[in-house]
């Protein structure tokens, strides 16, 4: 599996390294565990938007941080694209700073595919 992490995404990361000293390490203990992963079956992983044709799917999940104590607080949103086993990471943000994904990232995302 190959992980892209988008420019918009590097820029949240980096404001985030700040508050959350763990985060970098935190990222690549998710990107171990994804592979194995099915996101229809388990629960912790909502599918927000899903491109049949492209066989791309949207994904937010919440991130453990080691330094926040295993707080949940944390979100991930990231692109699966089925077809060439791709996950390109979009947004991570803090719940207490967004309650909610950004849209117009998205959908600025699944626009510059094709």
């Amino acid at each position: 599996m190959k992980f892209n992490y988008l420019d918009d995404f590097l820029k949240d990361l980096k404001s985030l390294k700040k508050k959350i000293p763990s985060l970098q390490q935190d990222l690549k203990n998710f990107e171990k565990f994804i592979p194995a992963v099915d996101f229809a079956k388990n629960k912790r992983f909502i599918i927000l938007t899903e491109d049949v044709r492209r066989r791309i799917k949207i994904i937010k999940t919440r991130l453990m941080v080691r330094s926040l104590k295993g707080s949940s607080k944390t979100r991930l949103i990231f692109a699966f694209c089925v077809r060439d086993d791709v996950i390109d990471f979009l947004q991570i943000y803090m719940k207490n700073q967004s309650e909610r994904e950004d849209g117009e990232r998205i959908r600025k995302y699944l626009e510059g595919l094709f």
